[in-house]
């Protein structure tokens, strides 16, 4: 059933009890003589404003003169009046003792605030209802940061969202583009190993093709019996020979695209000593190289040069009738990689020139050099030493590893 509080005014144990010698001007002098920061000010059973306290005029924006005897209705936004909301506020009040609501309000001039009003049932000994003690809060700069924080946490949250969509598009624009590339290598393998199956044929047919030429080369030597048309022959067999080799090599090395001076030259050298098998005194070799990267357009030249000065060394600078030693050095420089190869031999000729010379072998070596991007020089420093600065070796940025500890195959000194 609806509570009739203007009725019957039923005793309701939140209500504030007053005695029948209490007035309600007196209640409010003591409740809220000196309180500013809250609006208290009492009703009387219809709601008209019958006391008035500092907090309130402050708050409100009346004097007391301006609002005793009107309805606190005025304080409502036009809207909640319609609504018939201080009616239904009072009638809470009467009923349960007490009402407390959070909601607009309104100050003289029409400007809304934010305010947190509680409304109290008054009552004598008896129940009676004898009015309302109304406290109202401002609350309008809370609700302000509250709003504040409100607007920014869904600007963040929008923000967030939006930036979510451009990751997942970029994220989804990554997929496919390492899709693509996946793909793209892929293929790319495949082509490698097809092309490194077809360099392995053409490296084995090149190395059979240069046996025939090598077998060719003996049979007519058998038919000079001697003089230098038998020995030039027989030169040029070992480099026939050299060169398949070279080529029987890289056809059997596990990974064409791995090739390294370190792995590459201590070979060539050992193959260039055996070619010499003939010599009564063992040859002694010491290697000192950097590990660097080598192209397959560089290895053959590279093994041919080192071939004719391993060859020359043997034949010409190293002594017949004692132990021999080899040095052979590659090395970076500002600007290229330098070859050196250096016996413990007898040394140059006296006043030797190189550009005068008319060995076939030393304007081999010189070609190979040009065609490295360096330039051959002799010189006598206790033996013979043939140095030679090649551009075309030099790596590329990032691919030269740490120098290569010596690599002493017969470690002994040079003498």
């Amino acid at each position: 059933m609806p509570c009739h509080y203007l009725e019957d005014h039923a005793e309701c144990p939140h209500s504030l009890p007053l005695d029948s010698n209490q007035t309600y001007e007196y209640a409010m002098l003591h409740l809220a003589r000196n309180v500013t920061d809250y609006a208290i000010y009492l009703l009387d059973p219809h709601g008209r404003i019958s006391a008035w306290n500092a907090g309130a005029e402050r708050l409100k924006g009346y004097s007391r003169e301006e609002v005793l005897g009107k309805s606190f209705a005025m304080f409502f936004t036009p809207e909640a009046v319609a609504a018939g909301v201080p009616q239904k506020e009072l009638a809470a009040a009467a009923c349960n003792g007490r009402f407390e609501t959070l909601d607009w309000r309104q100050r003289k001039g029409g400007e809304k605030i934010w305010a947190l009003a509680t409304l109290t049932a008054i009552r004598d000994a008896d129940g009676k209802l004898q009015g309302f003690a109304k406290i109202t809060r401002d609350m309008t700069p809370q609700k302000m940061l509250d709003d504040s924080h409100t607007k920014l946490a869904l600007e963040l949250e929008k923000r967030v969202e939006e930036r979510t969509w451009q990751l997942e598009a970029i994220a989804e624009e990554l997929r496919i583009k390492n899709e693509r590339i996946e793909s793209l290598l892929t293929k790319i393998r495949k082509d490698l190993g097809e092309k490194e199956v077809l360099l392995r044929e053409v490296y084995h047919r090149v190395k059979n093709n240069l046996q025939v030429v090598q077998s060719l080369l003996k049979m007519g030597a058998r038919a000079i019996v001697s003089g230098d048309g038998r020995a030039a022959i027989a030169a040029a067999v070992e480099r026939v020979h050299i060169m398949a080799t070279v080529h029987e090599r890289l056809y059997r090395m596990p990974d064409l695209a791995s090739l390294t001076l370190t792995a590459y030259l201590p070979e060539i050298a050992e193959l260039a000593i055996a070619a010499n098998s003939d010599r009564a005194n063992p040859v002694q070799l010491q290697m000192e190289l950097d590990d660097i990267p080598l192209s397959l357009d560089l290895a053959v030249p590279l093994g041919l040069l080192v071939n004719e000065l391993i060859s020359n060394c043997l034949k010409h600078g190293l002594s017949k009738n004692r132990p021999g030693a080899i040095l052979i050095s590659a090395r970076i420089v500002p600007g290229a990689v330098r070859l050196m190869v250096h016996d413990n031999g007898k040394g140059l000729p006296e006043n030797f020139d190189a550009s005068k010379c008319q060995s076939i072998g030393l304007k081999l070596v010189d070609s190979l050099a040009r065609q490295l991007g360096g330039t051959i020089k002799f010189s006598s420093n206790e033996g013979s030493q043939v140095q030679a600065d090649l551009t075309r070796l030099l790596p590329q940025l990032g691919q030269h590893r740490p120098s290569a500890q010596p690599t002493e195959l017969t470690p002994v000194p040079l003498r």
